[in-house]
């Protein structure tokens, strides 16, 4: 093999990249990433849904299939973005582990694309989607809370308690602050499908007590 056969291996297109072919896998990636859009939509579970990074896990998938057309149209420039790209840091902060879910499927389905395996991109997609769905079903039929209950000094958690068991199967202390002129109690309790607020204004109306909330257990604040 000459020099100029080994130049033009490097530097010369492995596949047809027509316009009519980048279209059409731009329009593919375009359609996967409805579907993780849709899926991202029903299977938000927080409190206040993100559409910008939603949006963004199709824009995603997009790039990263457009990167990997160039990696495998043209040797030399993917040995140039091995180079390039490890020089990139992110820096920001991811609150929900789900969140990663959705970004590493979000690459992973623009690999596909980009390699063109529609076939594999496809399926999985569907795959992947029908298990997060399946699941979000599951865990919002057993979400646990943590009621927050704070009063004078003279609360007491026999009148808490009894609310809380009225309206909840399973009711649990976690913590009790007294202090001089307060007192704070925290309790766990699990519900199926949707919260009754009721018992909050059963708790506000006790004797000494001063506020009442209710978190989810992953830490976001809802009342």
């Amino acid at each position: 093999m000459s020099k100029k056969e080994i130049l033009s291996w490097f530097t010369g297109n492995s596949q047809s990249l027509d316009i009519g072919n980048i279209i059409f896998i731009l329009c593919i990636a375009l359609a996967i990433g409805a579907v993780i859009f849709a899926t991202y939509r029903i299977t938000y579970s927080g409190v206040s849904y993100n559409a910008r990074f939603n949006v963004s896990n199709v824009i995603i998938i997009i790039i990263t299939a457009v990167i990997m057309l160039m990696i495998s149209s043209n040797i030399a420039i993917s040995l140039g973005m091995v180079g390039a790209l490890s020089i990139v840091r992110f820096r920001t902060a991811i609150k929900d582990p789900q969140d990663t879910v959705y970004i590493f499927w979000a690459i992973v389905e623009g690999l596909c694309v980009g390699a063109q395996i529609h076939k594999l991109a496809f399926i999985s997609t569907i795959f992947i989607a029908f298990i997060l769905i399946a699941f979000s079903f599951y865990t919002r039929m057993q979400n646990k809370y943590l009621i927050i209950v704070r009063g004078d000094a003279e609360l007491t958690g026999d009148k808490v308690m009894e609310i809380l068991e009225a309206d909840f199967k399973r009711v649990k202390i976690r913590a009790v602050n007294n202090r001089e002129n307060s007192c704070e109690m925290t309790c766990e309790v699990a519900n199926t499908g949707e919260l009754n607020l009721d018992f909050v204004k059963k708790l506000k109306d006790l004797d000494h007590v001063k506020s009442a909330n209710w978190l989810l257990e992953s830490s976001e604040s809802i009342g």
